[in-house]
Formats: structure tokens, sequence, C-alpha cells
């Protein structure tokens, strides 16, 4: 099955976080306090993802604050934190909704993303995942976690269903 038939019934992008949406590296300050970088590029794919009508959540094994807000922020619909048995978690998510296995996207970095990545149609692994992830994964993206990758999935699932027309007509 091409990549286009597997992003063509495509209803929810789910991610993991650190690694993916972050670059994967955790910084403290003195206080302990835990500090995360996002990339403001997959902030926008992600909103244009949400404007073409898919489902954008994540599914991620810490909590923080600053990731809530800037999900708050993106106005992600599906928001799990403190969660290291994903797959519990997309079983959840798709019952919610409706969705079966071939409705469903998943953008991971490491181990623990595998059972996620077997189950959906559209399992990918960022370019700096290890080589065990990326063997699960249908695309492995050109940009690391934190760098641009998760805005490269949502392009391509934008262009790849033919979404990407409308949108960027808004903005040239």
């Amino acid at each position: 099955m091409s990549l286009r038939q597997k992003v063509r019934k495509l209803k929810l992008l789910l991610m993991d976080v650190d690694g993916v949406l972050t670059d994967g590296r955790l910084f403290y300050t003195e206080g302990g306090e835990r500090i995360k970088v996002f990339n403001v590029h997959d902030g926008l794919g992600i909103k244009l993802l949400q404007r073409a009508g898919i489902m954008t959540g994540v599914i991620s094994g810490r909590e923080s604050e600053a990731l809530r807000n800037r999900l708050s922020e993106l106005g992600i619909e599906e928001v799990f934190m403190g969660r290291t048995e994903k797959d519990r978690v997309l079983n959840y998510i798709m019952e919610k909704h409706g969705l079966s296995t071939e409705e469903v996207g998943f953008v991971g970095d490491d181990l623990v993303d595998i059972p996620v990545m077997r189950r959906v149609v559209f399992p990918v692994a960022v370019k700096n995942a290890p080589p065990v992830v990326k063997e699960n994964a249908v695309y492995v993206t050109n940009a690391e976690g934190g760098k641009g990758a998760v805005r490269e999935v949502c392009d391509l699932i934008l262009k790849l269903t033919g979404k990407d027309r409308a949108l960027m007509k808004k903005y040239t």
C-alpha cells in the first residue's frame, strides 16, 4: 500500500512529545523546574492539520506544565501525559471517536512507541530515532525530532490527501 493510500482515510495524528515535539533534551533550572523547547514550525503544521479536519493528540510518558500550556495553545484535542502504556491510550481514543487503526497515524522516536506504531496505518519515526523504531515505520522524517519533523509529517499528510491546496490559498 502506498503512502497516499495509507493517509487518505487519516482522521487522527497522534504524537509522542520528548524526542518528537522536542529535541529530546531536558533542561532543569537550579530550582528543579523542567524546561521544554518547542519548534514553532511544528505548531503551525499541527494547526494546518486541524484546519483540514484531522484531529491531533499526544501521548507522553512525562507530565509537564510547560507541555500542558503548549498543547492548550495549539488546541490539541487528545492529551495524555504520564502514560507509558501508549497502546491502551490508543484503544481508548479510538473507542471514544469510533476510529479504526486505518484512520490513525502516530509519530514516535523510541522503544515505548513501537506498540502503537505497529497498530496504526501510518507509523512515522523521526530521523534520529533508533534503528529498531525506524524498522516499524512506513515513513522516516528527514528532520530530527524537535527540529521540524512534525511539520514535515503534517505537510506530507496534507499534500498526499490534497488538502494542502485550499489551506495554502489563505497564505499565498
